[in-house]
């Protein structure tokens, strides 16, 4: 994994460097602000030179001493971001929040609704919120109304627990890992997970990302741990149910995929994992307890969902006909995302007025861009060699949410790719570390040569929809 490791990651950082020199050179009246650049290259860079020098030191580490390193270095360093990023946000915009006034709708309403709900709660009335209140996006608002009851109204201080969340969701992404793929893959998944820019990022705003990441990631390693006991597993299967109950309050949508997810895993997965008349005998008590609890609004949400899934045409109207938006979105639907779900979104690599977070998280991008080949290997290597069955929970999980997002209109929104981010990794992780040969290496260099015309190609795109050249 080492060698791997240090072949694949050297190659990708290179091709990073040289697509940034190109895109500089081509568009260069256009290109994005040095300090993004900047930070581009230290996302990539630190990313290839940490992952290959902790994967060394920390190998010979007991899995109770790595679980402590983990949540150490990784609530450390979002702590260590969180204040640098709001420094800079403060020097450079003036404002606290992660992109200029007037564009950080969701952290500033995300905000403005806890502190409207904190001061009802200290007059006792709640019920005007009950009345207002979206309750497939109440969780966080509501986390941060009571968190506002101790700390007040201090918006540096709402970001703390980000990482908390963090260290908690590495050390999850670590254990689903080691039970799917081995201790090896487990803790370079782990290690990728504490060094993804994305992760990073939404660890430093006042946003739902890293809690609801947390808890989707919880959930999923309880549902696994369900699966894979062979007794006392009542007490998982409670905390999956409570756990993706949870997640319902912070995106819908994430909470059916990960039931979904669930039920999958029971109905195909191995025998050897768990027995066939145990298995049956869940499924059949879910189903009857789903049916007869969420049975009246089970049709109202796939009629909702149907609904947003037909409105994806205007969706994409607005986006090309609002102020700065991209004539050329028009143009595009769901058939075009479908195929590189797991590759989006693309690194932004010029000046894009109002995209100031894409344009930060563009190295981020490239990564998950590169990764997204091993991801696929993986997927594919696993179909194959006919082991998909001891990994139906995972595998579900990823292509479910995928396949969701696909057929909404943020397929190339990096903030919905969020939730999968931790998954891609651990397949991303074992598809590295299963490139036997040379020709297989080689299939990684001419994924290589795509994406540096895809990220060309996709810089172009978003100056010429907009009349910038």
């Amino acid at each position: 994994m080492q060698t791997l490791n240090r072949y694949f990651l050297r190659r990708a950082t290179i091709l990073y460097i040289v697509s940034l020199t190109v895109v500089l050179l081509v568009f260069f009246s256009n290109f994005m602000q040095w300090y993004w650049a900047a930070m581009g290259l230290l996302e990539v860079t630190l990313f290839y030179y940490l992952s290959s020098s902790w994967e060394n030191t920390w190998s010979k580490s007991s899995e109770k001493s790595f679980e402590k390193t983990l949540f150490a270095v990784t609530a450390i360093s979002r702590i260590a971001w969180i204040l640098l990023y709001y420094l800079f946000t403060m020097a450079v915009w003036h404002t606290p929040w992660e992109q200029p006034i007037g564009t950080s709708m969701d952290s500033v309403g995300y905000y403005g609704e806890a502190m409207w709900l904190a001061e009802m709660i200290r007059q006792g009335d709640i019920s005007p919120y009950l009345d207002y209140v979206n309750p497939s996006d109440a969780g966080y608002p509501v986390f941060l109304a009571l968190l506002s009851l101790i700390i007040k109204d201090n918006i540096l201080l709402t970001r703390l627990p980000n990482a908390l969340f963090d260290a908690w969701t590495v050390i999850l992404t670590y254990r689903i890992a080691k039970r799917n793929f081995g201790e090896k893959n487990g803790r370079i998944a782990a290690i990728f997970t504490i060094l993804m820019p994305q992760m990073l990022f939404y660890a430093g705003v006042t946003m739902k990302e890293s809690m609801m990441l947390m808890l989707t990631m919880w959930a999923l390693e309880r549902g696994d741990k369900a699966i894979r006991q062979k007794d006392s597993k009542v007490l998982s299967i409670i905390a999956f149910v409570l756990l993706s109950l949870i997640v319902s309050f912070f995106r819908t949508a994430l909470a059916w995929v990960l039931v979904l997810a669930f039920i999958c895993a029971l109905v195909f997965s191995s025998d050897r994992i768990m027995k066939a008349s145990r298995r049956w005998t869940i499924i059949l008590t879910i189903a009857l307890a789903g049916v007869t609890i969420f049975g009246g609004t089970i049709i109202e949400q796939t009629e909702d969902l149907l609904e947003q899934v037909d409105s994806e045409g205007q969706n994409f109207e607005y986006r090309a006909n609002r102020k700065g938006g991209n004539t050329l979105v028009s143009k595009m639907s769901k058939a075009v995302f479908a195929p590189i779900m797991f590759t989006l979104p693309f690194p932004t690599m010029v000046e894009i007025e109002g995209q100031n977070i894409q344009q930060l998280q563009n190295g981020g991008f490239y990564l998950k861009n590169i990764l997204s080949f091993f991801c696929v290997f993986a997927l594919v290597l696993l179909l194959i060699t006919k082991k998909w069955r001891g990994n139906v929970l995972i595998i579900a999980f990823l292509l479910g949410y995928l396949m969701v997002l696909a057929l909404s209109s943020f397929a190339q929104s990096g903030r919905f790719h969020h939730p999968v981010i931790p998954m891609e990794l651990i397949f991303a992780t074992f598809g590295i570390n299963n490139i036997k040969n040379r020709k297989q290496a080689s299939w990684f260099d001419m994924f290589l040569a795509f994406e540096f015309v895809v990220i060309i190609a996709w810089n172009w795109f978003k100056l010429k929809g907009r009349g910038l050249m």
